[in-house]
């Protein structure tokens, strides 16, 4: 799915200023994921691995439900990443 197809909600625009995530960033994430995986409820999580963390985009459908960073990295990879 290209960028400009993509539906940022409100919600989701608040989380990139509140947790300080560049929207360059998420847009990385979505356009040039290093992995897509299956989540609860028929949503998506693009996933990039940016240094020491992780960014998980989570979307249903064309709308970006959520964004954020975790150094948790093996527990969303199965270990993939050293």
């Amino acid at each position: 799915m290209k960028y400009e197809e993509w539906l940022w909600l409100d919600h989701i625009e608040e989380q990139i200023k509140e947790r300080e995530i560049p929207k360059k960033l998420v847009e990385l994430t979505i356009n040039e994921p290093d992995e897509v995986v299956p989540e609860k409820h028929g949503r998506v999580a693009y996933q990039k691995k940016v240094e020491n963390k992780l960014v998980r985009v989570i979307v249903e459908g064309n709308k970006l439900i959520t964004v954020y960073l975790t150094d948790k990295i093996n527990k969303y990879t199965k270990g993939e990443y050293k």
